[in-house]
């Protein structure tokens, strides 16, 4: 029989590789055995192999950069090699290549030279150089890779990570000029260029390693004498500073407001801006949860924010006056009277008690006497100031901690629009992080259980103080959790643990958090280890003895006759439970796949979990479960194991009425992720009615969150504008604003309806466009209405102040490879000169 060639059984080993899937770690390890048997395969020969087999149709395997980057952490391959090797060829015209082969990495098929330089990028920014030739022979081979490619950016984060990792710090401040510095600094000059018209910062950035190497062409003997020695001294040290993003404190925004010489303008302003929103948020439908939030803003929020300018507010003006004047703007359409309520026709008393309620909150302020308020409603009130007054925190912290039962009513108390949500917040966020500190979790579990119930609450809460000063010391204590040495049973162990860690995933969830706004700097911590990967199931063969055990003990206490009792829960941490659910879960399905299990015995297991001391675990059970379900492919059996385990978790027949909040709460956090696999499975499985009933069920727990991204039915809505889709959707909604500012100016109308608008709007056009097509829809705008105006000053200045508040309104923190609105006007003002030429 002929010996099978070495390419040959090489490619098949490869190919091998990609359909069994193991881990880098078994990969490596396969890899070895491989070796021991057959001559070594060559770097490039692993290189060649693993990118034919790992990118194909335009698709990257997922598991390509994991193996690529174990052979480079394994050193059986360098970084060199593996740019070098998915180097294009060279454009026969000799022109560059075009940068968007490099920087679609949004895109859902990035190409080969994308996925391979984000992760040598990666691994460079992680100190994976670590040998100035390693070094410079990387460096050597990024010079045509700047030559091809002179405006891309993700090349500029390759070569700003190189040029920044400790290596390079360390020599090439030393290095003497030579051929390869003025060879680099070429190639990298016109980078630089084209970046800072991209992106301005990585442009700085590039800018500063290359003067701070000295990584320029070689200059002329004599130079020009142009400028003295104190101009040229000043030009460089202006050119070599790097811009900072721009923040927002708190000390900037208060020094900006005591600036303002017409404080009286600017409260009226303010509050008339609060009506206006609100009115905008009925007139489109948003949810009630966002309603809710805002008139909690207008009646507990602004008040006290008002209270910090009655000082600054000099006769014969008074706040009271200022009020007066906003309320008479409003749109009575939107804020009816008691009178107008009645009315048949009338469809917007949602908001008909807004203005008593500010009203009240006010007086309860001391900002307005409660006397007046008849005056200002233009009605007889039908509410009073409540019974116990203006709360003081520390009053209210002093009580609850002699008796803890008025924290559930306090916590009642925030849903209520009487002005004193600010101090209950402030009274709240101090007992739970004494609590922590004190781990008092018995009293904490109750805290948590009451939030869990009241979702609304947290809204409010966020209102005072940032969702980081909440979550932290509840993090904290769930990473140094404490067991009481008087402890006599582990369930109410697991109790408490549970109800702590669900408030926060439900935080986590509601408001879009990360890690970092988490405050978790530690990677080994629990809470960094459990919303990093504890919705990933683990190989048995990759755990611990004492893990394994764990599992098996969990394992016959759910499905065999052992039942769960307290000595597998004194063995098993409440922690090590819950980073083990989805592994528990893999296990299982496994084992009733391959018979071992009854579907019955699995479903009647899974019951278990829906108690209240294990319900939090199925946060990450059913997220596990989202992910699982989209593995499923036509005729695949395992949706028959799937589907009615499931249908035992989201659809119990009877539960309390703690377990029942618990449950929604998990439902609300998983909904959606669990909805879109559903769906997809729903796609495979056609003739599946149980996936249908289950998608049912979800329904009444989707969009439990607040956050910035569009509702699916809005970016309908704008892609599918007449003329332009999304950039149609925009101008449409500047031109409105411009409109609805004339006519108030104008004096046609003063009690106007405020236009449809949602900053959604902007910032999905942001995302979806890009910051220079949307800044060019906001400056067509503003050429159009100077066109259109016949020279009307007013006309321009109203547009002009309403692109401009859209330019400098707070937008979402894109990555540093994104440009915001600013950044690209910044980039038009910096290239005034030609643009005046165009434009002339």
């Amino acid at each position: 029989m002929a010996k099978e060639p070495a390419e040959s059984r090489g490619h098949k080993f490869v190919g091998a590789c990609f359909r069994s899937r193991p881990s880098s770690q078994r990969f490596l390890d396969a890899l070895q055995t491989y070796e021991a048997k057959y001559p070594p395969l060559s770097s490039s020969f692993l290189a060649k192999e693993l990118l034919g087999a790992g990118y194909r149709n335009g698709v990257a395997d997922p598991r390509l950069p994991i193996y690529l980057e174990a052979l480079l952490d394994a050193k059986r391959l360098d970084l060199s090699t593996l740019l070098s090797f998915i180097q294009p060829s060279p454009p026969e015209d000799g022109t560059a290549f075009s940068s968007s082969l490099l920087d679609a990495g949004d895109s859902a098929k990035p190409s080969l030279q994308t996925v391979i330089l984000q992760l040598l990028t990666r691994k460079i920014a992680n100190a994976s150089i670590r040998e100035d030739s390693e070094l410079f022979l990387f460096l050597k081979s990024v010079i045509p890779w700047m030559m091809y490619f002179p405006s891309s950016i993700m090349l500029g984060f390759l070569v700003s990570a190189t040029l920044g990792c400790p290596v390079a710090q360390e020599i090439l401040p030393n290095a003497k000029a030579n051929k390869f510095k003025a060879s680099f600094g070429r190639s990298l000059t016109p980078l630089i260029g084209n970046l800072s018209q991209t992106n301005m910062q990585l442009a700085g950035t590039l800018n500063y390693w290359q003067k701070h190497y000295q990584l320029h062409d070689e200059l002329p003997a004599e130079p020009m004498d142009v400028l003295g020695s104190e101009e040229l001294g000043a030009l460089t040290f202006q050119e070599s500073v790097m811009d900072n993003e721009p923040i927002n404190t708190r000390a900037g925004l208060y020094i900006y407001l005591n600036a303002l010489a017409n404080v009286p303008t600017l409260v009226t302003d303010l509050i008339l801006a609060s009506f206006d929103i609100l009115a905008n948020a009925m007139y489109r439908t948003e949810p009630s949860q966002s309603i809710t939030i805002l008139r909690s803003f207008v009646v507990n929020k602004l008040p006290a924010f008002l209270n910090n300018y009655t000082a600054v507010i000099f006769p014969p003006l008074t706040l009271e006056t200022c009020i007066s004047q906003a309320l008479l703007r409003i749109d009575p359409a939107a804020f009816p009277s008691f009178s107008q309520m009645f009315d048949l026709l009338g469809k917007n008393g949602i908001l008909s008690e807004t203005r008593q309620e500010f009203l009240f909150a006010c007086a309860l302020h001391q900002l307005i006497p409660e006397g007046s308020i008849e005056g200002l409603l233009g009605d007889v009130p039908m509410q009073s100031l409540p019974a116990s007054g203006r709360y003081a925190k520390n009053e209210l912290v002093a009580h609850c901690t002699a008796n803890p039962a008025r924290i559930e009513e306090l916590i009642a108390e925030l849903e209520n629009m009487e002005g004193n949500a600010g101090e209950i917040a402030g009274a709240l966020i101090e007992i739970i992080t004494t609590l922590c500190s004190n781990n008092d979790t018995m009293t904490l579990k109750s805290i948590c259980n009451s939030l869990i119930r009241r979702s609304a609450a947290l809204d409010t809460i966020v209102l005072f103080c940032s969702p980081q000063t909440l979550l932290q010391p509840m993090c904290q204590l769930l990473d140094n959790w404490q067991e009481h040495e008087d402890q006599a049973e582990n369930q109410p162990v697991y109790d408490e643990f549970g109800s702590v860690l669900l408030l926060v995933s439900t935080i986590h969830h509601r408001f879009d958090l990360d890690l970092a706004d988490l405050g978790l700097l530690n990677p080994a911590s629990f809470t960094s280890r459990y919303f990093r990967s504890a919705c990933d199931s683990r190989p048995v063969d990759r755990l611990t003895d004492h893990e394994s055990n764990l599992l098996g003990g969990w394992i016959r206490g759910l499905f065999e006759t052992e039942g769960i009792n307290d000595d597998l829960m004194s063995m098993c941490k409440p922690a090590e439970f819950h980073l083990l659910v989805a592994t528990l879960f893999d296990q299982s399905i496994r084992a009733c796949q391959a018979r071992v299990l009854a579907l019955d015995t699995l479903t009647g297991g899974f019951e278990y979990l829906l108690e209240p001391f294990l319900l939090p675990s199925l946060t990450v059970g059913l997220t596990w479960y989202a992910h699982k379900l989209w593995e499923t492919k036509d005729h695949s059996p395992v949706i028959d194991t799937l589907i009615p385990a499931l249908s035992t978790l989201l659809k119990p027949p009877s539960m309390s009425s703690d377990s029942a909040a618990m449950h929604s709460a998990v439902l609300a956090i998983v909904a959606e992720p669990l909805e879109e696999a559903l769906t997809h499975a729903q796609r495979v499985h056609k003739l599946r009615v149980d996936i249908t009933l289950l998608l049912d069920s979800l329904k009444q727990h989707m969009q439990k969150h607040r956050h910035a991204a569009a509702f699916f039915l809005e970016l309908e809505t704008w892609s599918t504008t007449p003329r332009q889709g999304l950039q149609s959707a925009l101008s449409n909604s500047i031109h409105s604003l411009i409109l609805w500012c004339i006519a108030e100016a104008s004096g046609s109308t003063g009690t106007s309806s405020p236009p449809n608008y949602t900053h959604r709007l902007l910032r999905n056009a942001i995302t979806l466009l890009g910051a220079k097509a949307t800044l060019k829809v906001l400056i067509d705008e503003v050429v159009a209405q100077i066109d259109n105006g016949n020279g009307n000053e007013q006309d321009v200045d109203i547009v002009l102040d309403i692109v401009i508040a859209m330019i400098v309104a707070p937008n979402p923190v894109f990555p540093s490879r994104r440009l915001s609105l600013r950044d690209v006007l910044r980039a038009e003002f910096d290239d005034v000169n030609e643009l005046s030429k165009t434009d002339a």
